[in-house]
């Protein structure tokens, strides 16, 4: 009984989290006002044992258009070629989105609340091979400042954890613009 009652209180600590768990959080993160303009990213690639891989770099622009953030960005990796993505955005209601992009099967679906957005889609890395189908799971967390973005992604290929992408998101004007004057 006393085994039965260890696995009951472990299981009930196994909580999965939510967007919705954001609601409080400030301030609110609305994922197609911090993309309208110009950002840019640097982060680091691991291994699913942490091991650091590769460093990652993003530049994207993006602005409205009929309602729905268009988004270019431009990622490379450690002594990589840019590879080019473009995204489409659009809000469905206070807390859901959809977006496409060329290299995502079907709809990605987004979820905001509070502070805090997440993202989820499969990656095409080759056409012609449904082995390179890569699922990411994206949890994006606007900072305390406003204009600074965390965002961790998990990515899966067959279901199993083969990586992980921790990136800090910040708007390039105000990366090198004169600290405010109090």
């Amino acid at each position: 009984m006393a085994l039965f009652a260890c696995i009951t209180l472990a299981l009930a600590g196994c909580k999965t989290l939510k967007p919705s768990d954001f609601a409080a959080n400030r301030p609110q993160f609305d994922i197609l006002q911090f993309y309208t303009g110009q950002t840019g990213s640097t982060g680091l690639v691991e291994t699913s044992d942490g091991e650091p891989f590769k460093r990652v770099k993003t530049e994207t622009w993006g602005h409205m258009e009929d309602g729905e953030l268009h988004m270019t960005q431009d990622v490379t990796l450690e002594n990589g070629v840019p590879e080019r993505r473009t995204w489409r955005i659009r809000r469905l209601d206070e807390h859901h989105y959809s977006a496409w992009s060329e290299n995502v099967i079907g709809v990605a679906k987004g979820e905001a609340w509070g502070n805090a957005f997440r993202l989820d889609y499969v990656l095409v890395l080759n056409k012609s091979n449904h082995l390179t189908h890569l699922r990411m799971t994206h949890w994006m967390t606007l900072q305390p400042d406003g204009r600074t973005m965390l965002n961790v992604v998990t990515v899966r290929k067959l279901g199993i954890v083969i990586g992980r992408i921790t990136e800090i998101f910040c708007h390039e004007s105000e990366a090198i613009s004169a600290p405010r004057s109090q």
